[in-house]
């Protein structure tokens, strides 16, 4: 028996448990074509499967991506399996996406997979996925400065997937088609270092191979090591979440106590961070070691803190004690208390509900000569737009804040600023505070704007902001 075939049998018996109809993932190459000539001849053996084969047309190549179609269509009349097969333009879809065309490729191909089994009323998708391309993947994580979790290599099987030639290299797999006289598509753009994968195929590996003629087994051996070091850490990842109050709300919105956070071991705090985002994007794809970074650092100088933007349309802030990872649109009033609002962009000009307390913000843009400083209402502030910026937010009072108040040179503690405006200390958290996109404070609400937003004898471009309390919200809260 051919050491292909020796080794998909043990992978596949080791896979498959109770579940018997399979979706092979089949483009036409040489790997999906042995993947699907194996499970053909397990089925005719044991009975014990059924299969259907699924083909996505990416529109790539031109005339070569018609042809890989036509030859997978084909090769499913001859064998009697139900084909799936769909045409997308990737690089169009690509662009909508903005991801690169591999990344898109990737996305669009596991959701037309998914699409397909749950039409056939599947139970498994099978990959094509060897040894060679588990050592690809270990070198390109590298490269990218993955953690341990991008290093663990491809596992047999992953959810609904399952790669049943895990263990066979790529040159086995070549073998195995000469000796059974498979026919295949070749994909000429293999061939070309277009793409960091391609590269490191093509260069990098026959590069090291020169110092380990072995390396393609080592970087494998490598992998599955760290797979036991990563199964651990997470086993403890899951223990420390109660003790940090890891709080997941919805898929939208995670929180951690900072103070329970700082007393874990650092390795678990990068886990936990990962883990927020996680849950938060649904995959940790374009999140970097440094985003994580990033995000431990204004966790450990919470003073002056500010928002940072993530990968996937994600904020993370500290607030309070908290950590907080949500998805930029989420309305995170509807859950929280003023003492947990992150903050809310403010429509300019334009009119905002605030979604607390019934305010709301309405911003207009004024002439210099409709100005009336001496009769201005608490509520109501004149500011320079060109100072501002378009980009206002709203939140409330954070540690650590401070605000150069008008009139006075420097800046100052904000608490400060509240004691010295005898301002009570229950009330000092439900002051709404616009800012920049920057997080600097342009106006403490019914209390002072900041001296750099005032408008002066130089000022072209100013705007009214005014508070007003929607008397219908009051009333909805209040159950009126």
């Amino acid at each position: 028996m051919h050491p292909v075939e020796q080794k998909f049998k043990k992978a596949i018996n080791e896979i498959l448990t109770h579940e018997k109809r399979i979706l092979v993932a089949v483009s036409g190459g040489p790997d999906s074509v042995v993947l699907l000539h194996l499970l053909n001849k397990y089925k005719e053996e044991t009975s014990k499967i059924t299969l259907a084969i699924a083909h996505l047309n990416h529109l790539s190549r031109g005339i070569d991506s018609d042809k890989d179609s036509d030859f997978v269509a084909r090769l499913g009349i001859s064998l009697n399996i139900k084909t799936f097969i769909e045409n997308i333009d990737i690089a169009l879809l690509g662009n909508k996406m903005k991801t690169s065309f591999q990344e898109s490729a990737r996305i669009i191909r596991h959701d037309f997979l998914n699409r397909s089994l749950k039409k056939w009323c599947g139970d498994l998708i099978a990959l094509g996925h060897n040894s060679d391309d588990q050592a690809e993947t270990f070198l390109m994580n590298l490269l990218r400065g993955s953690g341990l979790r991008g290093l663990t290599g491809t596992s047999p099987k992953r959810g609904n997937f399952i790669r049943p030639l895990y263990n066979c290299f790529r040159y086995e797999i070549e073998d195995y088609i000469a000796e059974c006289s498979l026919e295949y598509r070749f994909d000429k753009s293999n061939d070309k270092n277009y793409y960091l994968r391609n590269k490191i195929r093509l260069d990098l590996i026959p590069f090291l191979e020169h110092y380990n003629s072995n390396v393609k087994n080592t970087l494998i051996s490598t992998s599955r090591l760290l797979a036991d070091d990563e199964n651990y850490i997470d086993k403890q990842v899951v223990s420390v979440m109660a003790q940090v109050e890891f709080n997941a709300r919805n898929k939208n919105f995670v929180s951690i106590n900072t103070t329970r956070f700082d007393s874990q071991h650092p390795a678990l705090q990068k886990r936990l961070i990962r883990e927020a985002i996680l849950a938060v994007k649904g995959d940790l794809r374009s999140i970097t070691v440094a985003h994580v970074l990033n995000i431990i650092q204004i966790m450990n100088k919470e003073k002056g803190a500010k928002e940072i933007h993530l990968p996937g349309n994600l904020i993370a802030v500290c607030a309070g004690g908290t950590l907080f990872v949500c998805k930029a649109h989420y309305d995170i009033f509807e859950d929280f208390s003023i003492g947990n609002f992150i903050s809310k962009k403010i429509a300019v000009p334009g009119f905002t509900e605030l979604g607390v307390k019934g305010l709301c913000f309405n911003i207009k843009q004024v002439d210099k000569k409709d100005v009336k400083l001496h009769s201005l209402s608490l509520n109501k502030a004149y500011l320079d737009f060109d100072k501002t910026g378009s980009s206002i937010k709203v939140r409330f009072f954070r540690p650590g804040d401070r605000f150069s108040p008008l009139g006075i040179k420097g800046s100052k503690k904000l608490k400060s600023f509240f004691i010295d405006e005898k301002v009570p200390r229950n009330q000092r958290r439900s002051i709404p505070l616009l800012t920049t996109k920057d997080d600097d404070i342009i106006w403490v609400y019914e209390k002072r704007i900041g001296e750099c937003y005032k408008i002066t004898d130089k000022s072209t471009n100013i705007l009214l902001v005014e508070g007003v309390v929607d008397k219908k919200d009051i009333e909805k809260s209040l159950g009126t």
